[in-house]
């Protein structure tokens, strides 16, 4: 039996898997990791275009409150290959919301 030691975003982020693996375009996240994706506004405003962005930005704001509330320390995703402080995934998950909403 494992423990989980962190909250992992996977189960928000995989509903909108496609979007994000259409943003991993400096290499893949299995050897760089979150460095992979590029979250700059005008890679996510082009992107998005091609996806469902209020079903995105829904999913987010779930993904942030979840995150806030979360008893853990730490937040993760193997699709972004990351294990960060729960602060420095959420600064990250309200950048790219905010990218997509400008």
């Amino acid at each position: 039996m494992s423990l989980q030691k962190s909250y992992s975003a996977d189960i928000h982020l995989e509903l909108n898997k496609e979007f994000w693996q259409d943003l991993e375009i400096f290499c893949v996240a299995e050897c760089c990791g979150i460095d992979a994706f590029d979250f700059s506004k005008e890679v996510i405003q082009e992107t998005i275009s091609y996806y469902d962005k209020e079903e995105i930005i829904t999913n987010l704001d779930i993904l942030i409150e979840e995150i806030q509330s979360s008893k853990f320390k730490d937040a993760s995703s193997s699709i972004f290959n990351a294990y960060l402080r729960k602060e420095a995934f959420l600064k990250i998950i309200k950048e790219i919301k905010q990218n997509i909403l400008n």
